[in-house]
C-alpha cells in the first residue's frame, strides 16, 4: 500500500515531462509538415496505439470486444462522450499546433496552460461556485498573460497567434469538463479511443481542405510525430490514467502543471529559446496562478478549524 503512494505521482509526474517536452516535437515536426498534417497524424497514431492496449485488454482479459458487448445505453454514452471530447480536443489541438508557426515553445507552453485556471471559471455555468484562490488565481494569470505579450518595443499587444492560443487553451478547458463528465461512468480507455479517432478524423478533413502533405515530408517528420503520437499521445495518456487512481485530484493536478515548467525548460534546452525578464516573471506568475487554482483553501479552512476544536 505504501508504494501505490508513490507510483500514482512518479507517473504522472512522467506524464508532465513527457507532455511539456512534446511541445518540442511539435515546433520540430512543422519544419516539414504543416500544422493540420501533424495534428492528424500524431492523433492517427494516438488511436492506433490505444487501440493495441484496448485490443489487447479485451481478448487477453475479457476474452471479447467490449465496445460491441456492452448495452446499448452504455455504448450510446460512450460513442457520444468520444465524439463531444474528439471535437473539443481536435479544435484545441488543430489551433494550438497552427499558432506554434509564430510562436515559442515556451510561451505557447504558458498560455496552453491556462486551462487550468479556466476550467473552474467554466464550472459557474455548470453552477459551480468559484473559490476565492480560484478567484485570485484568474486575476494573477491575466497579469502574467499580459507580461508574455509584450512585444521587442515593450508594448502590449496580442497578436492573432496569442488569441488562438487564448482559444487553443479555452477549448482545452471544455474538453477536460466533457472528459471530467464522461469518464465517471465509461471505460478510459474506450472514450480515449474514440476521442483520437474523431479528433484524427477531423484533422484530416482539415488536410484535405488545406495542405497537400508528401510522403518525403511525413518521413522528415517521423521522430517528432512518433514521440507526439505515440509517447505524448498514447503512453502519457495511458500514465495518467493509471497515476490518477493512485493520488489525491489536488496532488494530481498540482503535477500535471509541470507541463508548462517542462515546456520552457525544453525550449531553451532544445531549441535555444531565450526568455526576457519580463517573460520570466510573466511565466513564473502563470506558474502561480495555475497552482493556485488547484489548492483547496475551502478544505484547509476547515481542517484548521477542526484542530482549533
Amino acid at each position: 500500500m505504501q508504494q501505490k503512494k508513490f507510483i500514482g505521482p512518479i507517473m504522472l509526474i512522467v506524464t508532465a515531462i513527457i507532455w511539456g517536452s512534446a511541445f518540442v516535437a511539435q515546433k520540430v515536426g512543422m519544419d516539414h509538415l504543416g500544422p493540420f498534417t501533424f495534428a492528424g497524424i500524431r492523433f492517427s497514431l494516438s488511436s492506433l496505439f490505444i487501440l493495441i492496449i484496448v485490443l489487447s485488454k479485451d481478448l487477453i482479459i475479457h476474452h471479447k470486444l467490449t465496445l460491441f458487448t456492452m448495452p446499448k445505453n452504455k455504448l450510446k454514452a460512450i460513442l457520444l462522450g468520444g465524439i463531444l471530447c474528439g471535437i473539443a480536443l481536435a479544435i484545441a489541438s488543430n489551433i494550438q499546433q497552427f499558432a506554434m508557426q509564430k510562436t515559442s515553445v515556451s510561451k505557447t507552453s504558458f498560455i496552453t496552460a491556462l486551462y487550468i485556471v479556466l476550467v473552474p471559471v467554466l464550472g459557474i455555468f455548470l453552477k459551480k461556485h468559484l473559490k476565492k484562490g480560484e478567484i485570485l488565481s484568474v486575476i494573477i494569470a491575466l497579469i502574467s498573460l499580459a507580461l508574455l505579450c509584450f512585444n521587442k518595443e515593450e508594448k502590449l499587444v496580442i497578436n492573432g497567434y496569442d488569441m488562438a492560443l487564448l482559444v487553443c487553451a479555452l477549448f482545452f478547458s471544455i474538453q477536460i469538463l466533457l472528459v471530467d463528465h464522461y469518464a465517471k461512468d465509461n471505460d478510459c480507455l474506450l472514450l480515449a479511443l474514440i476521442q483520437f479517432s474523431t479528433c484524427a478524423i477531423i484533422s484530416w478533413i482539415l488536410i484535405l481542405l488545406f495542405e497537400t502533405p508528401s510522403l518525403e515530408t511525413v518521413k522528415e517528420s517521423i521522430f517528432p510525430l512518433l514521440y507526439a503520437g505515440i509517447a505524448s499521445g498514447g503512453i502519457a495518456f495511458t500514465l495518467q490514467l493509471v497515476g490518477q487512481k493512485y493520488t489525491k485530484p489536488v496532488v494530481a493536478s498540482l503535477i500535471m502543471s509541470l507541463e508548462a515548467v517542462v515546456g520552457l525548460i525544453s525550449g531553451v534546452i532544445f531549441l535555444h529559446e531565450r526568455l526576457s525578464l519580463r517573460e520570466g516573471i510573466g511565466s513564473i506568475l502563470m506558474l502561480f496562478a495555475i497552482i493556485l487554482a488547484q489548492i483547496p483553501f475551502d478544505k484547509l479552512k476547515k481542517v484548521k478549524n477542526y484542530k482549533k476544536t
